[in-house]
């Protein structure tokens, strides 16, 4: 998404970030972004901050926007209002009126971050150890798994599982570190074959509803490629 329409921030490093996604009517662009930009009269001290809108530059309609609070305790005052007050329950009607269909919501908390890392470490030791019924504990139901390198889609945990298990054994896997934010992990993984091959893989996930939705996956066997002769002197061996 770009083309994005900034408006009121202030939360520098946020506890909790509320994404909301959405596609509006045709021509409801400028009604939108005036929904957003005008702050809710009922509310005397808000303690959201809503950090940008963007739309998609494909079709135009559909959009993207972020709130983010600075406490946890922020973002749970005005998600009980938005479930106990007549005034806040109208203004999200508001809203509803203006898009095509139900928004998609999605909230990451900063404590929540360490629960992400730890699943996706999670999901490569449950691979090595074969354990694909625990697999599914963590793994969306329709996870999009995509390798570019081999032009390769797995389209459903089933797929996900079937793929795996049809692997070589005598591999083991060995994570060397995982990093992320928000729903969005990143995680660098040496391969170690029976056979004396090794790969590097780098995989970028997402994390949403404590599942793992979505992973991205570039292998490489160490050692394979040829330094290209315009490179040669300026470079050394990593092992």
């Amino acid at each position: 998404m770009d083309n994005g329409a900034s408006v009121r921030t202030g939360v520098s490093h946020p506890a909790v970030i509320m994404i909301i996604e959405g596609r509006v009517p045709e021509g409801g662009q400028a009604s939108l972004e005036e929904f957003f930009a005008a702050p809710p009269a009922f509310f005397d001290a808000p303690h959201s901050a809503l950090m940008h809108i963007q739309w998609n530059a494909a079709d135009g309609r559909t959009f993207r926007v972020a709130f983010k609070y600075a406490t946890e305790r922020d973002f749970e005052i005005e998600d009980i209002r938005t479930r106990t007050e007549s005034a806040v329950a109208q203004h999200r009607a508001r809203l509803a009126r203006l898009l095509d269909a139900q928004p998609v919501i999605t909230i990451w908390r900063e404590s929540s971050r360490q629960f992400s890392l730890d699943l996706v470490r999670a999901y490569w030791d449950l691979v090595a150890a074969r354990e694909w019924e625990a697999l599914r504990a963590i793994v969306a139901p329709d996870v999009v798994i995509e390798w570019p390198a081999s032009n390769e889609r797995l389209a459903g945990v089933e797929d996900l599982i079937a793929a795996n298990r049809g692997a070589p054994d005598g591999w083991t896997a060995k994570v060397r570190s995982v990093v992320g934010s928000g729903e969005n992990v990143a995680s660098d993984v040496e391969e170690f074959l029976d056979s004396g091959e090794s790969f590097r893989v780098a995989t970028f996930w997402t994390v949403r509803n404590q599942r793992i939705v979505r992973g991205t996956e570039y292998r490489t066997a160490v050692g394979q490629s040829h330094t290209p002769a315009w490179r040669r002197g300026h470079t050394r061996p990593i092992l």
